[in-house]
């Protein structure tokens, strides 16, 4: 008797032991996995571009300087299967709140996101538009110097998408922002003279299409927009990136126009100061700008890639003497290298050339032809910090 009361005592105290066992196991799992939850839930990134610069003008005496070109955190996160979010922080720009939006023009996002379906996707918050092209769509710090129309935009505006994606390698995005940061009058000042007011729905309406095809050997870029600069005053824009993308090679094509009524880029009024005060008005209307860029890149090696980059870009002004015909064209002509020592993290080295020249129309000679040639060694990373 004593024989099957030690067995039942010993079967009973194994199973204790395996339940007890099992339960830490299931709550070494649960712990797990709400710490990989956590952890989609809270990102936390800084992203920086620096570099020692040799800068000269027209040939002219060599400055030498350290520069933070890029300097920004980022928070991001999954909070559920279907709510997302975003922030992310310009540390080297004004945060002073602009008129419009009430935010500083040095927060890029700041969107929450919510997966409606496995096709529909919402956004709303502070955005960039939905402008197509490569190069817009790079992360800025990969990008060693934009082309003049690029760096001119402002982008970052509160507003509102819907992105759809029919198939897995097609998305469209329709958008509505604001089109500015601030009223008109806190812009350009009071610009009555000129007969143009302040619109009372100064919005921006894109239309935007990522497409990808042959195993992603051939992908694009494209969107449209119309934003009311003013009342009755409406630009449009046209962006349109397609790239080539082989194993070791990759080649893109961004052409960019804009047909501003009000010139909002301001490349056109800051070059025509001069002739706009003499003529008592504060900004030129009607000016159409167009960007060709084109871009090369080869890694002869994983931990290698090298590029060159050319870019053309024009300035006119409809029905204003000697600023109608493609008044100021930009070159711009650059390469380097850039060595990635490190599989798991996103840290680039590089040395490169950027040289821009300037070419203005001779029959304003108050505009002089000029270039620029830049040599920067420095760093791109983008830091995981949690």
């Amino acid at each position: 008797m004593k024989k099957y009361i030690t067995v039942a005592l010993a079967s009973l105290f194994s199973l204790g032991l395996y339940a007890q066992d099992s339960n830490t196991n299931f709550e070494a799992e649960s712990k797990i996995s709400s710490l990989e939850r956590h952890n989609d839930q809270l990102n936390i990134y800084f992203h920086i571009q620096s570099s020692f610069d040799a800068v000269s003008k027209d040939g002219g005496e060599t400055e030498m300087a350290f520069k933070a070109r890029q300097f920004r955190l980022e928070i991001k996160g999954n909070l559920t299967d279907k709510l997302f979010y975003r922030f992310r922080q310009r540390l080297n720009k004004d945060t002073n709140p602009q008129s419009l939006d009430n935010l500083g023009k040095a927060t890029d996002y700041m969107y929450v996101g919510y997966k409606a379906t496995d096709k529909i996707t919402l956004i709303t918050g502070k955005q960039r538009q939905a402008w197509g092209g490569f190069e817009f769509d790079l992360n800025a710090i990969n990008v060693h110097e934009y082309a003049d129309f690029i760096g001119a935009m402002d982008n970052s505006m509160m507003g509102g998408a819907i992105i759809y994606t029919p198939v897995k390698d097609q998305e469209f995005q329709f958008q509505i922002t604001n089109n500015r940061n601030s009223y008109l009058e806190d812009i350009y000042g009071d610009l009555s003279a000129q007969g143009i007011e302040q619109s009372q729905s100064p919005l921006a309406y894109i239309v935007n299409w990522n497409g990808s095809f042959l195993s992603k050997m051939f992908q694009t870029r494209w969107a449209y927009g119309i934003q009311t600069e003013a009342k009755d005053n409406y630009s449009t824009m046209l962006t349109m990136g397609t790239k080539f993308n082989l194993k070791q090679f990759q080649l893109t094509f961004d052409f960019m126009n804009a047909d501003e009524k009000l010139d909002r880029l301001g490349i056109a009024t800051k070059a025509g100061a001069e002739w706009l005060a003499a003529n008592n008005r504060k900004i030129f209307q009607n000016v159409t700008y167009n960007t060709l860029i084109l871009k090369a890149e080869f890694q002869p090696k994983p931990e290698w890639n090298i590029f060159a980059k050319g870019m053309y870009e024009t300035t006119s002004v409809e029905g204003v003497e000697n600023y109608d015909d493609d008044f100021r064209k930009a070159y711009g002509y650059m390469g380097g290298v850039e060595y990635l020592p490190f599989k798991d993290q996103d840290l680039r080295v590089f040395l490169a050339y950027i040289g821009r020249k300037y070419v203005y129309t001779k029959a304003i000679p108050s505009l002089h032809d000029y270039n620029t040639d830049r040599v920067s060694l420095g760093v791109m990373y983008r830091i995981k910090a949690f």
